[in-house]
């Protein structure tokens, strides 16, 4: 899939630096996969909510959630935000 607005990625890197290599394997299981509806999403990712294009991520062994918009048909992930906080 096409990842769009990696910056937030990069972004929330900087911040959680704790984080950085589990945000950054979301990241290459997102751009190398090919994802065709939410429930190929579901048997990646188990723990995502969301429905139509909008899904949140909670990023493995942090508290970080990431928040995306996903069109399948298009192959495009828009990282909307990464955000700490209670999942």
């Amino acid at each position: 899939m096409k990842v769009v607005a990696v910056n937030r990625i990069l972004e929330a890197q900087e911040r959680y630096p704790n984080a950085h290599q589990h945000l950054q394997g979301w990241y290459q299981i997102m751009r190398e996969s090919k994802f065709r509806s939410p429930e190929e999403l579901r048997k990646t990712f188990g723990d995502i909510r969301g429905f139509n294009s909008s899904f949140k991520f909670p990023i493995p062994e942090t508290t970080l959630l990431a928040r995306t918009f996903i069109n399948f048909e298009a192959q495009v992930v828009l990282i909307d935000d990464v955000v700490a906080g209670k999942h």
